[in-house]
């Protein structure tokens, strides 16, 4: 597991349900971190604790993640980009979340690992655009 941006491995502890916030920021930090291996991790932790995340934190990440993904130059990270999104969705916590950005995904670096995630959210984004 990779460390956080504050270079700890914080505990996952939550209150009344919600993702506690000092670990929240820290993951927050960690989606935006220049470290491809980092971002590729804060990505996948999605799945760990996606039923913690508040409606207000859910969109927040999943408006955060939409925003990244157009930028994002490693395929890896990309497609654990989509996929927490994904995992975001799976959990309904993705309704109040702007997905217009991805439709400004390169088209180039669309590939076939990434397609499945961006067919599925094709009628979110045209429908915001």
């Amino acid at each position: 597991m990779a460390q956080s941006s504050s270079g700890t491995l914080p505990p996952l502890i939550w209150k009344a349900g919600n993702m506690e916030s000092e670990y929240y920021v820290n993951f927050l930090r960690d989606l935006l971190s220049l470290d491809e291996a980092v971002r590729t991790e804060a990505s996948d932790r999605v799945q760990d604790f996606v039923n913690l995340l508040s409606d207000t934190q859910a969109r927040v990440v999943g408006d955060l993640i939409a925003m990244l993904a157009p930028h994002e130059e490693s395929r890896v990270a990309l497609e654990a980009l989509l996929h927490a999104l994904s995992d975001l969705d799976g959990c309904g916590k993705l309704e109040d979340v702007d997905l217009s950005p991805l439709g400004e995904i390169p088209k180039p670096l669309i590939r076939v690992e990434h397609r499945v995630y961006m067919d599925s959210f094709a009628q979110r984004i045209a429908g915001s655009e």
